[in-house]
């Protein structure tokens, strides 16, 4: 069984690993289409054949320790084994799979697979514009809070937490049809106006 405590120089030396890919993925060596994934992964201590850089790093990230703070995280990936960790399994259950079979839990894992970044080179990129308009108001960037049931079952404060979260960064939160915390609650806490996602009944 793993010790749960770590020395200081255990955390060092995870802090300096996590630093290092942090680096490598801000890099334009990954830029390329198909990075040299044996040298990478020879580096890294992972096993050879990766597909490319990117997958060098989401495997280090996963071999490597929970994460214990949101900037130590290279993907939003990171935050799911310490959600498994941290909440009871039928609430985690519940967070990780979708209906049926989960197919659209796979189909979406698979859908955003095929998503690339294109690199650009050679452009200004002193002043950067990721802002979108929608349905009339502009947002600072297209990432928005999708909508997530019963959220008080993950945290005592549910969406009001989140939507102070999506007031702080200025993103817009959808709220969920069976919410555990009122329109009226969540919009006061965002400061803002927020959206819904309404399942029509015959109540």
């Amino acid at each position: 069984m793993r010790a749960v405590f770590q020395t200081k120089e255990e955390t060092l030396a995870m802090h300096n690993r996590r630093q290092f890919l942090n680096f490598l993925a801000a890099s334009p060596l990954l830029a390329a289409p198909r990075l040299a994934s044996e040298p990478l992964a020879r580096l890294l201590g992972l096993h050879v054949g990766l597909g490319n850089g990117f997958g060098a790093l989401e495997e280090a990230a996963r071999a490597a320790d929970l994460i214990t703070s949101p900037d130590q995280a290279l993907d939003v990936m990171e935050f799911e084994p310490v959600a498994r960790k941290v909440l009871p399994p039928a609430h985690y259950g519940y967070l990780a799979t979708g209906v049926d079979d989960d197919a659209t839990v796979q189909a979406n894992r698979q859908g955003y697979a095929k998503v690339q970044i294109r690199s650009r080179r050679l452009v200004n990129v002193e002043k950067l514009d990721t802002s979108i308009r929608l349905f009339g108001a502009t947002w600072p960037t297209p990432i928005f809070l999708c909508p997530v049931s019963a959220m008080k079952a993950f945290h005592p404060e549910g969406e009001v937490a989140v939507a102070r979260a999506a007031r702080a960064k200025n993103h817009l939160q959808i709220l969920s049809t069976v919410a555990s915390s009122s329109v009226e609650e969540v919009t006061a806490a965002r400061g803002a106006p927020v959206w819904q996602q309404l399942y029509p009944t015959n109540d």
